[in-house]
């Protein structure tokens, strides 16, 4: 038996080793991709400015929903830390992802949808949520340094009308 083995063992680390070496870039991107999204989530919910700043390159750049261009990491947290002191605190948020494509061995670009509940004023130039709920599609552009992933450009739409109300 025990020979058995030791002739069984080879081939199992062959082909372990062998399934693990042709995952493609999509297994890459998805796994990414998920774990950026819930980092997002997990800082928003947190109101964890320094989690959320370690999502971005620090020469990033972000358009958020009212159009403001942001630059730099910096300026993306203080936004966020701002917005939680201020009109979004105790707000929850969710998100689902919608699409992930690669571009590169290096960028990957995250589509998902941002559910913050908990909303009680809006940004300027918003209309009150449906049962206090505001829907926002986001576009993250993901690009890979030094096998780290990170967001390098965000925008962040908010949904006029959120598909639950149509």
């Amino acid at each position: 038996m025990k020979r058995f083995a030791a002739r069984l063992l080879p081939v199992l680390l062959l082909f372990t080793s062998a399934a693990l070496a042709t995952s493609s870039p999509q297994d890459e991107a998805d796994g990414t991709a998920k774990t950026m999204v819930n980092r997002f989530v997990e800082s928003w919910n947190g109101a964890d400015g320094g989690a959320y700043g370690e999502n971005y390159w620090p020469d990033a750049e972000l358009v958020d929903p009212s159009g403001v261009v942001l630059t730099g990491r910096a300026a993306i947290v203080k936004e966020h830390v701002d917005l939680w002191a201020g009109i979004f605190k105790g707000t929850r948020q969710k998100a689902t992802i919608r699409r992930i494509k690669v571009l590169s061995p290096e960028y990957i670009v995250v589509d998902f949808d941002a559910h913050l509940s908990g909303v009680h004023a809006v940004p300027p130039g918003a209309t009150p949520p449906p049962g206090g709920v505001l829907v926002a599609h986001l576009k993250h552009i993901l690009q890979k340094r030094q096998g780290v992933w990170r967001v390098l450009f965000a925008q962040n739409t908010l949904v006029a009308t959120p598909q639950s109300a149509k």
